[in-house]
């Protein structure tokens, strides 16, 4: 039996003349398999409140976001793996709406736990992915209402200097920046949501070596941040610029505070039938 969008609501307050509205969507995970290649079992992972379900509620999605004419905001996992015929629910519906991206892992994802993901994996991955966004999946920038929305990937819980470079640049702008990435920041409550769940690792970027020094040796490896993804970490943490983390990933909802004062948003899978309106005013 279908079920209807639980569409979570939540306002920041940054000083704006006018409100500025979006609808934020993550973790869909479309399973659309390929003739000849197929994951029955991502299938089952993400269609669980009923049939087809994780496409039911994006298409609700988008929907909504149609009809209160306000933009999407999606970070990442869009789709679950790369296939042709994910790729042809990309362009068929996502290309109808007006939208932000920020790149999640599974978007760079061919075989599902079946290779080394890092960044040579990535690089060649993104190249099947990218054309089918709007936008550019390392680094994007636009600006709506005032607000200069980032969108960033730190899919595999690192940022580049690279990255670094082009946030200073956008802080250079002198807008509020709110910042859109696929994995949060660690913040300590947020790890412990996660843990307790029963996942061995709290999946966040630049945790820091205490809490690393619990982890398996493949996660503690995985999420280790290197010089760059500190100096990428510390940047967002102290810009005063940078006025909210905007983030998915944990298939979880929350609403937290980075170092006790930067809000980081994260919400729950739109395949479990969440999204969320975020009022920035």
């Amino acid at each position: 039996m279908k079920k209807p969008l639980q569409i979570l609501h939540t306002t920041l307050h940054i000083g704006l003349p006018k409100p500025v509205r979006l609808l934020h969507i993550t973790d869909t995970h479309i399973t659309r398999d390929d003739p000849g290649r197929s994951f029955p079992n991502r299938y089952r992972c993400f269609n669980t409140d009923y049939e087809n379900c994780a496409e039911d509620y994006f298409l609700q999605a988008l929907d909504y976001a149609k009809a209160q004419n306000i933009p999407v905001l999606h970070t990442g996992d869009l789709i679950d793996y790369l296939s042709e015929a994910n790729f042809a629910f990309v362009d068929e519906y996502f290309s109808s709406v007006d939208y932000l991206y920020a790149a999640g892992n599974h978007d760079f994802c061919h075989w599902v736990g079946r290779a080394k993901e890092d960044y040579a994996y990535k690089w060649e991955m993104m190249r099947r992915s990218a054309p089918h966004f709007n936008c550019n999946l390392y680094f994007d920038s636009r600006i709506i209402g005032g607000v200069n929305f980032i969108t960033i990937d730190d899919s595999y819980y690192l940022f580049t200097e690279g990255q670094l470079e082009l946030l200073k640049a956008e802080a250079a702008r002198g807008l509020p920046m709110v910042v859109c990435m696929h994995n949060p920041l660690y913040e300590p409550e947020l790890a412990r949501l996660v843990m307790a769940e029963g996942h061995p690792c709290a999946y966040l970027t630049d945790p820091p070596k205490d809490i690393l020094a619990i982890y398996p040796e493949d996660r503690r490896k995985q999420q280790t941040p290197d010089e760059a993804t500190r100096r990428v970490s510390e940047f967002l943490r102290t810009e005063p610029l940078v006025k909210a983390l905007i983030t998915g990933h944990t298939h979880l909802n929350h609403e937290g505070l980075v170092d006790g004062h930067l809000p980081q948003i994260t919400t729950h899978g739109s395949f479990a039938g969440y999204v969320r309106e975020i009022v920035i005013e």
